[in-house]
Parts: C-alpha cells; sequence; structure tokens
C-alpha cells in the first residue's frame, strides 16, 4: 500500500476513534503512526489534538515543540502551535512563536499577535499588530473582529472617542453582538453621554442576560442617572455573580442604598468596600455622613 494512502487510512481509523470519544485507542494508532513516520506533519496534528482532548497539555507542547526543533521551516506547523498556546492560554509563549512568523506572508499571524499582546495587556502592542492585520485589506469576519478588540484596546487607554469609532466600523458584523454594545455603553458613559450609555447598556443586557460585566455599568450609569433603585439592583446582580468585588463596587452600591433611604444595607456595604479598602473616599464619605445622621437621631430622641 502507497505511504501516503497508509497514513490517510490510519489517520481516518484514529478520527472515528475521536469521533465516539475513544481518545486512547485514537492515541495508540497516531504514536504507531509516529514511531513509523516520525516527520510526518498530518499525524503530529492529530495527535497533538488527541493528547489535548484527552488532557494531556504538556504531551500536546512537547510533541509540538519538538517536531518544530527537528522542523524549523515549517510555517503552518507554527501557526498551528501558536493557536494552541492560544487556545490553552499561554499568551507569553504563543507570542513568541507568532513572532518567528512573517505576516506578509500569513496577515492573519498580525491578529494572533494582537491578541496574544491583548491578554497579556500590552495594549499598545496590540493595537500595533491589529493594525498591521487591517492594512492588508483581508475582507473577513477577522477584519470586523479586529475593531472590537481595538475599542477594547482603546478603553483600556482611556480613548473613548477612537473607541467609540472603532465599534462602530465594527457594527456590520456584529450589530447582535452583546459586547459590542456594553462598548458603547462604556465609551457614551465616559464621554458623558448618559441617555445613549442607558439605550446601550439596556440592549447588552437584553442580548446576554447572563454577561455578568453589564450588570457592574449599568449599574454605574444608572447610579449617576439618579435611578437609584436600578443601580442598586444591578450591582446587587453582579456581586452575586461574581468571587471577587472590588471596593468600589461596594462603595457604589452602598451610595445607591444610601439614596434609596435604605440606610443600614447603605453602611453595611460601606463597611464591605471599607475593609477591601481603608482609603476609600466615596465608602469614607458615606459611612461618616450615615454615623452623623444616627447620631443626631439618637440627639434628637435624647
Amino acid at each position: 500500500m502507497d505511504i501516503d494512502l497508509k497514513i490517510k487510512h490510519k489517520l481516518n481509523k484514529a478520527t472515528n476513534f475521536k469521533v465516539q470519544g475513544k481518545y486512547l485507542h485514537a492515541i495508540q494508532i497516531c504514536e504507531q503512526l509516529l514511531s513509523e513516520y516520525p516527520n510526518n506533519q498530518d499525524i503530529h496534528f492529530e495527535l497533538a489534538e488527541l493528547y489535548d482532548l484527552s488532557g494531556n497539555l504538556n504531551s500536546s507542547f512537547h510533541l509540538l515543540e519538538t517536531y518544530l526543533e527537528n522542523n524549523p521551516e515549517d510555517k503552518d506547523m507554527r501557526l498551528f502551535f501558536g493557536q494552541f498556546l492560544l487556545k490553552n492560554q499561554l499568551w507569553n509563549k504563543a507570542a513568541e512563536i507568532f513572532s518567528l512568523l512573517n505576516p506578509e506572508e500569513k496577515p492573519i499571524v498580525s491578529f494572533f499577535l494582537g491578541y496574544s499582546n491583548f491578554m497579556l495587556k500590552d495594549y499598545e502592542m496590540a493595537r500595533i499588530n491589529y493594525l498591521n492585520f487591517l492594512s492588508r485589506k483581508a475582507e473577513s469576519e477577522l477584519m470586523y473582529e479586529s475593531y472590537v478588540y481595538l475599542a477594547k484596546i482603546e478603553i483600556a487607554l482611556n480613548d473613548f472617542e477612537c473607541a467609540l469609532s472603532y465599534a462602530k466600523q465594527s457594527e456590520i458584523m456584529y450589530s447582535s453582538f452583546w459586547e459590542l454594545h456594553l462598548i458603547y455603553a462604556i465609551c457614551y458613559y465616559n464621554l458623558g453621554m448618559d441617555a445613549h450609555s442607558i439605550l446601550a447598556i439596556d440592549k447588552a443586557i437584553k442580548l446576554n442576560p447572563k454577561g455578568i460585566e453589564s450588570y457592574e455599568w449599568a449599574g454605574k450609569i444608572f447610579l449617576r442617572t439618579g435611578d437609584f433603585l436600578k443601580a442598586e439592583k444591578y450591582f446587587i446582580k453582579y456581586v452575586e455573580s461574581v468571587e471577587e468585588i472590588s471596593s468600589e463596587t461596594y462603595a457604589n452600591l452602598g451610595e445607591a442604598c444610601l439614596n434609596s433611604n435604605k440606610t443600614k444595607s447603605a453602611l453595611d456595604y460601606f463597611e464591605l468596600a471599607l475593609k477591601i479598602d481603608p482609603g476609600n473616599k466615596n465608602a469614607l464619605t458615606g459611612k461618616k455622613n450615615i454615623l452623623k445622621k444616627i447620631s443626631s437621631a439618637l440627639s434628637s430622641d435624647a
């Protein structure tokens, strides 16, 4: 039997086992193939995926890294390895692997580098790589996704006008994407466009009621616009959905309760804020005002 046909036949057999969830059987077939054909790219692709599916990340990593050491010019495998690293949130290593590829030959490298840098919070480099990807004018969904990430980058860098501009350029593809409307809400909030921010955050929540980050921003927006009951409702939803809560969020929740005449709840939230950050000015002021109010009431009763 022709070698290529033999490899294809065995890989198809392994794929059938993989579809059935029988990863060990599939791995045994691929490992046997690999011992016979140690430099075959397709076997490495399949075996790396099987190791990953079976929860053996280290074996996948070692397999792909060893292959690239022996075949450093294999750009397709390097691109595959980089995506594998992204999938497993190994951002630094992914950035290192992608940086060894030429974006002029494979424009998508710039997109992946942008994403790696974004996840590493290196926003300047992320911006450069996304703009580099867009400069190649590759009409694809990734082009519009790049605009979404550029909007997030500008939000992180506090340029909300620029963020808004990028967000609008992604709307052709992402008009029903809840996170795009959250981006709009954040931009409008920071630009003082309260009515627009309310419409945007309402749409984000409607499109994805499980988008936890939307609840915190809804709380901030309604707190500033004076709808304290709604602010309290959304802050509580946020607090009940996350493990780590900031001092700022507790202070905001305290302020919403205080303005809704829920003094005891407000004091409790200000206390929680101060446990996390004893220097939180809003919590300190809120607590001071409540204690002053209580003291005055007690004096009046006396």
